[in-house]
This record gives structure tokens, C-alpha cells and sequence, in this order.
């Protein structure tokens, strides 16, 4: 069983390395590589130490019309900024696999890196990303082309994969196949936002007729389908029924949820008792199939550390 572990948070693991408010800008964390370079550059190298085998680029919130926007900048210089965004990954990557090259106790010696690709809704404003509203009344070559200038750029920067994530609508899914076309040496995963306690993502499409539709479409080019940024508790209702049944190819899926803590615009995180640790759910969640595996909001590196220890004494057992 391959199993690879991906980063957490990025804001989260961020903000130990800045003495600032990380949530809040237009840019979230992606003003950091303007404002901070070495703080991006240091998040990723502890995601590096902490086990990960794909790091995400610092780009989720950088789409080129929000960056010229927000930072009053030109197109050029928006997609140089989507450069450094990939350099600094690279530059972390290439440090931290010269550190490890003679340990032998080290698993992710060839981490790969992934550039974060975030929904439309996101660059919005207005917390439509929260609810896929704006895929009724968005035109889909807007979609289309406010995707492929980011895709353009990032696969120009020279990256492994494409980490297109929290969707939340079934027209911007269908967009983004369309974009992917356009692309067919280029792999990437899908990931969707979805609702709790539900088999839907959050614009009230079925979830999994949806992501298995995706994965279908372009056979081999989407290395995965899942879900992030959902409380861990609700990631196996989604995911479970996938591989299910004989007769159906397997599909690997992936899964980043975040801490399971609820946010509120007022008081920001708060603390869930209720939600169990991520760690608790990974052995059902291998056998269900996920082969990508790590952490989204309020997720350090701490935690990525756990989820490779679970995820290696899952296999330890299969072995026995």
C-alpha cells in the first residue's frame, strides 16, 4: 500500500514563524511572499522534517486578478510572483533532501510539490466559496479562464502535480475538467468542500456521483478525488462507499481535513471537544482507499508527524 502523506495547514504552521495576524488579508498567506519570504520558505521545511511526502505551494489564495488587485501590481509581476511561489518550495525541497541524503531512517527523501490551486469562489470575497452559489451565475469560461492564467503560470514554474481544492460546485468541477484538458501531461487531484454529516458537497450536488464522474472523465491525468478542509468525523460518510462493490475499479482518493475545530468569524478557532483526533480514523479511512493523506486548517507539523506514525503502524499490522 503507497500511501502519501501531504502537508497541514499552511496559515497554521505560518504563523509560528510571524509575529502577525495570518487570517484576515485578501491574500491570506500568499501576501507572505511579498511580505516574508523566509517564513513561506521555513513553513515548508517543517513540513519537510515532519514527514511530508508533498508539499503544497503557497498559491491558494494567489489567482493573477487577485494578486494585481490587492497588491497593486501588474499581470507580469503576478506571475513572476507565482514563480517565487514554486522557487521557494523548490529551494526547501532541494535544502532539505541534501540535510537527509545519508539518513537511512528518513521515508520522504523524494518529497514532490504540488502548487495549491484554490476555488474561484475564494477570489470573491464574499464567502460564496463557503456555498458554490456563484457556479449558477458565473459563466463557465470565466470559471475557465480565471484557472488556466494560475495553471498557465505554476506549470511554467515547473511543478509535480496540481492540487485543485475545497470546490464547492458541480459547475466549477466541470470547468476545471475542461481546463485540465488543455493540459494532458500535467496530473493533478481534485478535492471538494463539503458539507457535515452529508454525502454532498456544499452547493448540494451528490458527492460521490460527482467526484467519480471527474475521475473518470480524464482517466490516469487525476491521480486522486476526496475532500479537505472538513472535520475528520465527516470524511468517512463521503469517502466510504466508493471502492465498494466488485466489479468497480479502484479509485484512490484522498483526504485533508482540518483540526475538527469550528470556526467563527467573530472569535476565529474554537476548541471542539467533541471531534476525535485525525489519527483515530485513518485505519478505516486506508481501507477505503486513500492513498493521499494529511492535514488542512489548524494542522502543523505536529500533526503530520502523527498521521505518518499512524499511517506506518496501520501497515505494520497488515504485515503481520
Amino acid at each position: 500500500m503507497n500511501v502519501k502523506i501531504l502537508d497541514g495547514g499552511f496559515g497554521a504552521q505560518l504563523s509560528t514563524h510571524v509575529n502577525e495576524k495570518v487570517d484576515g488579508d485578501p491574500l491570506w498567506t500568499s501576501k507572505f511572499l511579498v511580505t516574508n519570504p523566509n517564513a513561506v520558505y521555513a513553513t515548508h521545511l517543517d513540513f519537510l522534517k515532519a514527514g511530508a511526502d508533498i508539499i503544497e505551494t503557497n498559491t491558494y489564495q494567489a489567482s493573477i486578478p487577485s494578486l494585481m488587485k490587492h497588491l497593486s501590481i501588474s499581470k507580469e509581476e503576478s506571475i513572476k510572483l507565482l514563480h517565487k511561489a514554486v522557487h521557494l518550495a523548490k529551494t526547501a525541497v532541494n535544502d532539505y533532501t541534501k540535510e537527509v541524503i545519508n539518513n537511512n531512517d528518513v521515508e520522504n527523501k523524494n518529497p514532490m510539490i504540488v502548487a495549491s490551486c484554490g476555488p474561484y469562489g475564494a477570489s470573491l470575497h464574499d464567502g460564496s466559496e463557503y456555498n458554490g452559489a456563484y457556479g449558477k451565475i458565473t459563466p463557465r469560461e470565466n470559471i475557465i479562464q480565471w484557472h488556466k492564467s494560475r495553471i498557465d503560470a505554476i506549470i511554467n514554474a515547473g511543478i509535480d502535480l496540481l492540487a485543485l481544492e475545497t470546490i464547492p460546485c458541480y459547475q466549477e468541477a466541470e470547468a476545471i475538467i475542461e481546463v485540465l484538458r488543455e493540459y494532458p501531461n500535467t496530473k493533478a487531484w481534485l478535492s471538494f468542500s463539503c458539507e457535515k454529516n452529508t454525502q454532498k458537497i456544499v452547493d448540494g450536488s451528490n458527492f460521490q456521483e460527482l467526484s467519480t464522474r471527474c475521475y473518470k472523465t480524464l482517466p490516469g491525468q487525476i491521480v486522486a478525488i476526496g475532500v479537505n478542509c472538513i472535520a475528520p468525523k465527516d470524511v468517512t460518510p463521503l469517502l466510504k462507499n466508493i471502492n465498494m462493490g466488485s466489479g468497480n475499479d479502484f479509485i484512490p482518493l484522498i483526504a485533508y481535513p482540518n483540526s475538527g475545530e469550528i470556526y467563527s468569524p467573530n472569535e476565529g478557532w474554537i476548541k471542539n471537544e467533541s471531534c476525535a483526533p485525525l489519527e483515530s480514523f485513518i485505519p478505516e479511512w486506508l481501507e477505503f482507499g486513500i492513498r493521499y493523506l494529511g492535514g488542512c486548517c489548524r494542522m502543523y507539523a505536529e500533526n503530520i508527524k502523527s498521521i505518518r506514525k499512524a499511517v506506518n503502524n496501520f501497515k505494520k499490522s497488515k504485515e503481520q
